[in-house]
């Protein structure tokens, strides 16, 4: 899913800097490239969404995150909702309210 989403990204003119799988590599890739916006899966394999944002949030408080997932657990959904600059999007989800998602969070004005 993350190679159509990526390519999907690409084709509404937004840059994929890198593709994790796992909390860790989330890590990496946020040090790496410091992305504007990160779109992260809850669960993943070894290191969870959570692992991710609690991590990159020491490196950079602000850090902006898409958060899309199946865990519609309510207490997933209150622990969300205490961050900040966080957006949650549940499964399954239309790609392009995902695209849509990302252009608000980075402010970017809809094309007319």
């Amino acid at each position: 899913m993350a190679e159509i989403f990526e390519e999907w990204a690409k084709f509404s003119n937004i840059s994929v800097v890198g593709v994790g799988h796992d909390g860790k590599e989330a890590v990496e890739l946020f040090e790496k490239h410091r992305p504007e916006i990160i779109v992260l899966d809850l669960m993943m394999p070894y290191f969870d969404g959570f692992y991710a944002i609690d991590k990159i949030r020491k490196i950079d408080p602000n850090a902006k995150f898409l958060i899309l997932t199946a865990d519609i657990t309510d207490a997933t959904k209150r622990k969300i909702e205490q961050m900040k600059e966080i957006s949650l999007m549940y499964k399954p989800y239309d790609l392009d309210d995902v695209i849509n998602e990302i252009k608000k969070l980075a402010n970017v004005q809809p094309a007319v």
